[in-house]
């Protein structure tokens, strides 16, 4: 559980709004979207990396104090997915394409059935 900015009280993670103080805490009313907020007179803008880098295209850049799009740039970056090598790739897409590949071979042993009359 984390906690509420504002009043301190624990909320569940997914939570849209607060139960205790009614502080918006995910935006949008979606709780897929987290909403970052600075804490004391600090804007989020001095601490994020799109706005190092500008390309952030918030409308209350560089004096934001809730943003959806925040990147602490002292976190470390995220590491790079590992692409799946072929054989990974030819399983996922035989097992996702069984159905098809079943009923083509049944037309293909079919039709050699047909020729060989």
């Amino acid at each position: 559980m984390a906690n509420c900015p504002r009043c301190h009280q624990p909320v569940k993670t997914d939570a849209v709004t607060c139960p205790h103080c009614r502080l918006t805490l995910k935006a949008f009313g979606h709780p897929g979207i987290p909403l970052h907020r600075s804490t004391g007179e600090d804007y989020l803008c001095d601490s994020c990396a799109y706005h190092d880098d500008d390309t952030c295209t918030l409308p209350k850049r560089p004096l934001a104090r809730e943003c959806t799009l925040y990147y602490d740039r002292s976190q470390p970056p995220e590491p790079p997915k590992e692409q799946p090598d072929l054989g990974q790739c030819l399983r996922f897409w035989l097992e996702r394409n069984q159905t098809w590949l079943l009923l083509f071979s049944l037309l293909f042993i079919s039709f050699l059935l047909t020729l060989r009359r």
